[in-house]
């Protein structure tokens, strides 16, 4: 069984909960990794893998440099469910994306085998349920036709767009609406690029109030509590928290990570108020 403690053959940032999985993570060769919820997920049996479905972000860049490396990995590598405390102890359904720059695909477990459904990532979107197929089948039908986002038909109203809800599937839709309209012309710079995915992180935020998954916490309402966007090309790992709306960047490319140790910090409460304006 894979140990959390183990070393890495490659140096990685991201956003690990208590000691048990991570959802977020970029590694020194510019592989940025990404779990979340699939309710559909069907791994191997509690305690019959290689390593857990909490354990797969950080093994993959802790061992890969690239998409194509992390894909062999994943091949050869049993999976099996687990219970986490993060979530009240339920026995977590998750699938993942991956993205060098070159090459982004979904990974999913699906058949109880432990062994995962690979597929390109073509629309750069992902969410929660339904799993990533359905996903596409969704965006076939929304997009009029899909091969890619220049062969499609779909029109949206300049002037109001179009509405979405804070499903995992309206989510998903608005991603894709973002990506299908937007004018590549605008953006200059990586700096611009950086903004432009905030502003697209903005539009699907989810307040603390407006969505319960009860299933998994009777009283806790779910909301987002962290956000995070990755510059792959310059290594930069940015994110932000709901209660510290100020954007802070690591730059990866600067840790020299043969000389340092795991550590962490707490994500949240890290201020009371934002800074001044000075005149």
């Amino acid at each position: 069984m894979y140990s959390p403690k183990a070393k890495t053959t490659h140096g990685f940032v991201g956003i690990e909960h208590g000691e048990e999985l991570f959802s977020s993570a970029l590694n020194e060769h510019g592989l940025s990794g990404e779990a979340l919820a699939l309710a559909g997920a069907v791994f191997a049996d509690e305690g019959q893998g290689d390593i857990r479905s909490g354990d797969v972000v950080r093994y993959v860049l802790a061992n890969a440099r690239s998409v194509d490396e992390a894909e062999k990995i994943l091949q050869s590598t049993k999976v099996s469910v687990a219970a986490y405390d993060v979530v009240d102890g339920l026995h977590l359904g998750m699938h993942y994306a991956f993205n060098d720059g070159k090459r982004a695909i979904v990974v999913e477990y699906l058949d109880g085998t432990g062994f995962p459904v690979i597929t390109e990532n073509k629309l750069g979107v992902m969410t929660n349920d339904p799993a990533y197929h359905e996903q596409e089948a969704l965006a076939g039908m929304m997009l009029d036709g899909y091969d890619g986002y220049h062969s499609a038909k779909a029109r949206f109203s300049e002037e109001t767009f179009a509405a979405f809800d804070y499903s995992p599937i309206g989510r998903f839709q608005k991603m894709v609406g973002f990506n299908y309209t937007m004018d590549q012309s605008q953006l200059k710079t990586d700096f611009d690029g950086v903004n432009r995915a905030w502003s697209m992180v903005n539009a699907v935020d989810i307040p603390q109030g407006t969505l319960y998954w009860r299933f998994a916490s009777a009283e806790v309402p779910q909301f987002t509590s962290y956000s995070n966007v990755v510059d792959i090309a310059n290594k930069d790992y940015y994110f932000r928290t709901y209660d510290n709306m100020d954007i802070r960047k690591i730059d990866v490319d600067s840790i020299d990570f043969s000389n340092v140790k795991y550590s962490a910090k707490s994500l949240f409460r890290s201020k009371e108020h934002y800074q001044d304006y000075q005149f």
